[in-house]
């Protein structure tokens, strides 16, 4: 009996036509156009999946900026100075606190800007040190000190079995024997 591939052809055909739905024109019905709008369809997906996570994130250091200029600081500022006083708090929830709740978005720049050092100089990091993560410490293990000797510069005909050192070791046990 011979085998006929319609059932399954007719079930590949049919899910990407419903794949296709809601495409315009022959692109949602035929399945030659329908398979080509669904492919591009996926790679579109798949891309814009991870350029959303970028705009969103330029959306909140927007929002964060113009909430800081409110309060007469600059963006870059107000996170270094938010570093500086050990305020954890991830750019999407500043902005929500920054358009819901401008009081507690108040209260957070004014910690920062406490903690910033005047602009144009350095921090004092004797304070921050305290408060950082301590590193741990690695021990050091002494290291061989290997002197390279210079290569000689031998031509062939000048190299005489005496020179190899291999060679030397093998005679002194010879003789030592």
């Amino acid at each position: 009996m011979r085998v006929k591939r319609g059932v399954t052809t007719h079930r590949r055909h049919k899910k990407i036509i419903k794949q296709a739905k809601g495409f315009r024109g022959k692109r949602k019905n035929v399945f030659k156009l329908a398979k080509n709008a669904v492919m591009k369809a996926g790679q579109n997906a798949y891309r814009d999946r991870r350029l959303k996570k970028r705009t969103f994130h330029q959306l909140w250091i927007l929002r964060i900026n113009a909430a800081c200029r409110e309060h007469d600081l600059k963006y870059s500022r107000f996170i270094y100075g938010m570093e500086l006083a050990g305020i954890e708090i991830n750019r999407k929830m500043l902005s929500e606190l920054a358009i819901n709740n401008p009081d507690v978005f108040k209260e957070i720049v004014e910690k920062a800007k406490a903690a910033l050092p005047p602009e144009g100089q350095a921090p004092d990091l004797s304070k921050w040190k305290k408060t950082a993560t301590p590193k741990i410490e690695e021990k050091e293990t002494p290291k061989k000190s290997v002197k390279k000797e210079p290569k000689s510069k031998k031509t062939k005909s000048t190299e005489s079995e005496d020179d190899n050192p291999r060679k030397k070791k093998d005679t002194k046990k010879e003789t030592a024997t």
